[in-house]
């Protein structure tokens, strides 16, 4: 018995791409940078002579969306651009993926004895009593759905160790992995927190320069949480109504800002009293600090009749009232004191009748 494999009769060619790029990059770039990566990745393998007006031409893109893609892959770290004559059409290098992985994730640990790589029951116990590390844990729990298993928590402390790395650092890391490029392999994980170490980010605020560099949207999430005083992650729910207001409702991160201003002054503040705000702003056409400013609300008239009654309110006024009603007026009160007392008042009559008498 024997395999036979059939030859095509006619060679078509084909274009292998690595797993990699496939399960890490392509899910969170726009569909016009992975065409672009594409087209030009198989140009090279076939050693075709091409720049990016052609490829623009070929792929019927705009020649900005081209450019903005190499921007894009070059910021990712999968290729490097070579400056020519020509502005618009430099040399593009296609970064082997397999020996960037191997670089980037392997290279702390190289020679490194596979029985001391991790931590050991004893010291992920001993951590496991900082509150800190026990927060982180949970978090991380959280954003992948399941528990932890007792190897991937060795890792999590070795990193901690390894990379000089706060725990609260290390939960950004993951929130960045799992919820905003959804990847939750750990060597993809361990690669971030890697870069993170060699570019110097030790907080939140160096991460947040650090990603506005790459122009990443994670960065808009973490500016935001700081805002409103989070010491937890996003939900993925909150980053959704994030992803909103800049999106759909085009607001600047400026805007945004603006709008958190008095989370401060509220107690628990959360994205849906902010949603509710901006939605009125969107809904007005706010979009700069200018057009809040000379937003001018009219002011209320106050309406006819609206002033409290008062105990004087129905007083009828003296002067509509003649001497003699006056005298009836407060012969009659005189009459119901004296009414109260058992008392009756005299007739002018009965009066008269006793003086003659006398």
């Amino acid at each position: 018995m024997y395999f036979i494999l059939q030859e095509m009769q006619i060679e078509l060619g084909d274009t292998p791409i690595d797993n990699i790029f496939i399960n890490d990059y392509m899910p969170q770039a726009e569909g016009t940078y992975v065409k672009v990566y594409l087209m030009g990745y198989k140009c090279a393998r076939d050693r075709q002579d091409f720049n990016n007006e052609t490829l623009a031409k070929n792929l019927k893109l705009p020649l900005a969306d081209v450019l903005n893609a190499w921007n894009y892959w070059e910021s990712e770290g999968i290729v490097i651009k070579h400056e020519t004559d020509d502005e618009y059409n430099y040399a593009v290098e296609f970064v082997n993926l397999k020996q960037y992985y191997m670089d980037k994730v392997y290279k702390h640990i190289r020679n490194v004895d596979d029985k001391n790589k991790y931590v050991n029951n004893e010291q992920l116990i001993s951590t496991a009593k900082n509150p800190e590390i026990k927060t982180m844990m949970e978090e991380i729990e959280d954003m992948l759905g399941r528990p932890l298993k007792i190897s991937e928590k060795q890792k999590i402390i070795t990193w901690l160790n390894k990379y000089k790395t706060k725990p609260d650092l290390m939960t950004q890391a993951f929130s960045y992995c799992v919820n905003n490029k959804k990847v939750k392999r750990f060597s993809y994980i361990e690669s971030v927190v890697s870069a993170w170490y060699d570019a110097g980010v030790v907080d939140l605020d160096t991460m947040v320069d650090y990603l506005e560099k790459r122009n990443d949207r994670f960065s808009d999430y973490s500016r935001i949480s700081k805002a409103l005083g989070f010491n937890r992650t996003l939900t993925e729910a909150e980053m959704r109504t994030i992803d909103r207001w800049i999106d759909e409702w085009d607001f600047s991160m400026e805007m945004v800002l603006r709008c958190l201003d008095n989370s401060t002054k509220i107690n628990n503040p959360n994205l849906n009293y902010f949603d509710k705000i901006l939605s009125e702003w969107h809904k007005n056409g706010f979009k700069t600090i200018e057009d809040l400013k000379s937003d001018i609300k009219p002011e209320k008239t106050k309406k006819e009749g609206s002033k409290a009654k008062n105990k004087f309110h129905n007083f009828i006024q003296s002067e509509d009232i003649s001497g003699d009603d006056l005298e009836k007026i407060a012969r009659e009160r005189f009459k119901k004191k004296l009414n109260k007392l058992g008392l009756e008042i005299p007739e002018e009559g009965d009066e008269d009748n006793k003086q003659t008498n006398n």
